[in-house]
């Protein structure tokens, strides 16, 4: 560890920063559709359901098209300098979207904002460039209980300052914590060694190849399950507050959402903590077959629930299992990316998650118009048993092709 002075001290800070950033920003995600119904005047369900999934849409676009970017330029100016590039210019760009008058500018700042953010990938390659491989999984783990407890205590906050003050206010608050965020990273150090890329190669011909990292097949096949991941857990996320409402009535949706949000969002950070340590001691294989399980079994609870305990318990369940999910597979891909490329690495790994998001996006709200709100948790149900088996292929895969390249440079 002796080569890793500033390990401890980058992931507190870095703990700090993506708290107090998903406090302000992810908060805000449940209550888009209570948003554009109350203040933006979408009272069509079909066209609430399709407005609500363009927002998602264009939001994940963005990050799919800008994370390998600003992934890219971290491995030649260090991830650092990213993150405070991603925390100001966001925080200054955050409360336009309470002064919205139309949707359509209000999915055009969310896809200009998710742009110029993109900060939970770079923070993410940033731990695995600056600590020790024994301890990883843990930091992975230990980083995504900022998230999800971020998102905790913002879904509390926000439901209240809604409720109470109303939605410009929120937005405001967002802007305010993105920027305090940014001083949190002011105090880390990005001393892993930077990527320095070769003198440039006369060429004969335009080849594409040449646009993307080159990285090894291992790495591609975790990558691709990055799409799976993403597609799965996204796929019924834009539509709890419909199903609250549902349940409660609109006069305290936004309320019960917001409180129903921070116990699950308690739930993943239990997860977050304890998968991510177990990741560091067993077998990936060993850990997502109880984590595919018991997900569906949640899903399956909050489709068929009548009542907010029953739908609240069937969520804390399914973040209890699920929010460790993304440490497992990060933990895999850091463990088979050379230092010199994690940047890159990390960034398509948040694109091809991106990907997974978009096309959830477009199948969760064909699923809401086709069978009702229901149908949607029960479909995500459907789709992480299905995932299971896929998901232990590649990483069975990805493992052996990686211990059939350290055999060889023995």
């Amino acid at each position: 560890m002796n080569g890793y002075p500033y390990w401890k001290m980058n992931l507190a800070m870095l703990w700090i920063s993506q708290l107090i950033i998903l406090a302000g920003f992810q908060a805000l995600g449940p209550f888009i559709p209570l948003y554009m119904e109350e203040v933006l005047g979408i009272t069509s369900k079909k066209d609430l359901a399709v407005n609500v999934a363009e927002f998602h849409f264009f939001g994940t676009l963005a990050y799919c098209i800008f994370n390998p970017i600003w992934g890219r330029l971290s491995d030649r100016f260090g991830a650092k300098l990213m993150l405070l590039r991603g925390t100001f210019v966001t925080a200054f760009l955050f409360p336009l979207m309470g002064y919205v008058k139309s949707v359509e500018m209000f999915i055009f700042l969310r896809f200009l904002t998710a742009a110029c953010a993109g900060t939970t990938a770079i923070s993410n390659m940033m731990i695995v460039r600056n600590t020790p491989n024994e301890r990883q999984g843990f930091a992975l783990g230990l980083l995504a209980t900022a998230i999800w407890g971020g998102s905790m205590l913002g879904n509390v906050c926000c439901g209240l300052i809604i409720h109470y003050l109303g939605y410009r206010e929120s937005f405001w608050i967002c802007g305010i914590m993105y920027f305090l965020a940014g001083f949190a990273v002011l105090f880390t150090r990005d001393d892993a060694v930077k990527y320095v890329p070769p003198p440039p190669k006369e060429k004969k011909s335009f080849n594409w190849k040449a646009i993307l990292p080159q990285l090894s097949r291992q790495i591609w096949i975790i990558l691709g399950l990055f799409i799976v991941i993403g597609f799965i857990r996204y796929f019924e996320i834009p539509y709890i507050a419909m199903k609250i409402k549902d349940i409660v009535g609109a006069k305290t949706a936004d309320y019960w959402t917001g409180i129903i949000s921070a116990f699950v969002c308690l739930g993943a950070v239990i997860s977050g903590a304890g998968i991510g340590y177990l990741s560091d001691r067993f077998p990936a294989k060993k850990l997502l077959f109880p984590i595919f399980i018991l997900s569906a079994v949640g899903l399956v609870m909050q489709g068929g629930a009548h009542g907010l305990w029953t739908f609240g318990i069937g969520r804390v369940l399914l973040y209890i299992a699920a929010g460790g999910l993304p440490s497992v597979i990060q933990k895999i891909l850091a463990t088979i990316t050379p230092q010199e490329k994690r940047g890159s690495a990390f960034g398509l790994a948040s694109t091809f998650n991106g990907i997974g998001i978009l096309l959830a996006t477009c199948a969760s709200s064909t699923t809401l118009i086709l069978i009702g709100c229901d149908g949607v948790f029960y479909v995500t149900a459907a789709l992480f048993l299905i995932a299971m088996p896929f998901s232990f292929l590649c990483v069975s895969k990805a493992m052996k092709l990686q211990e059939s390249k350290s055999v060889k440079n023995i």
